[in-house]
């Protein structure tokens, strides 16, 4: 009879664990959405050197609202685009992006790690960031830590003045526990 007890109250706890498990599956929500910001760099003549920072955050009403509840965040796509340029023509620009402390060489192309500023606007390039996972790693915990995120972008022109923009998307998912 002991046994049959024992059976039954383990069968019990299983029963009730595997319940729970389900109930917090069910309180999960996944958040898909897309985050995009413009940094708008301005060069004065006779300097050669920019930097730039956007907050970046996460405008979604079920993020904000769960932001203490967040269980996962993934970015699951990270490009820029560079999408005007004014002043001198064909200015040929390398850089970086910086998120809390990684950085990653933005203007990547063929040729090298600079990119000519009027043909990559014209072209209507966008550029997929595909990097050592310690830049998205960086991205994704000042997402998560209020999702809100720092973005910098600092580098060197061939000539000014030149103002250019360069559109940063995120693709993120996030997972927020509800309860």
């Amino acid at each position: 009879m002991k046994k049959i007890t024992t059976f039954f109250a383990l069968t019990i706890f299983a029963f009730a664990f595997n319940a729970c498990d389900a109930v917090d599956e069910l309180t999960k929500i996944d958040v898909d959405t897309t985050i995009t910001e413009d940094l708008v760099i301005s060069i004065a003549e006779g300097e050669t050197t920019f930097s730039e920072s956007a907050s970046i955050s996460i405008d979604d009403d079920d993020v904000q609202d769960n932001l203490d509840k967040i269980e996962d965040l993934q970015i699951t796509k990270l490009t820029y685009e560079i999408v005007s340029v004014t002043g001198t023509a064909d200015v040929i620009a390398s850089g970086s992006f910086t998120a809390q402390s990684s950085t990653y060489p933005w203007f990547q192309a063929t040729d090298g790690t600079t990119v000519n500023l009027t043909t990559a606007a014209n072209a209507g390039t966008v550029y997929e960031i595909e990097v050592d996972q310690s830049l998205v790693d960086a991205f994704e915990a000042d997402l998560k830590s209020g999702a809100t995120a720092t973005l910098s972008a600092s580098g060197t022109v061939s000539a000014a003045p030149v103002t250019f923009t360069v559109r940063v998307t995120a693709d993120v998912k996030v997972t927020v526990d509800a309860i």
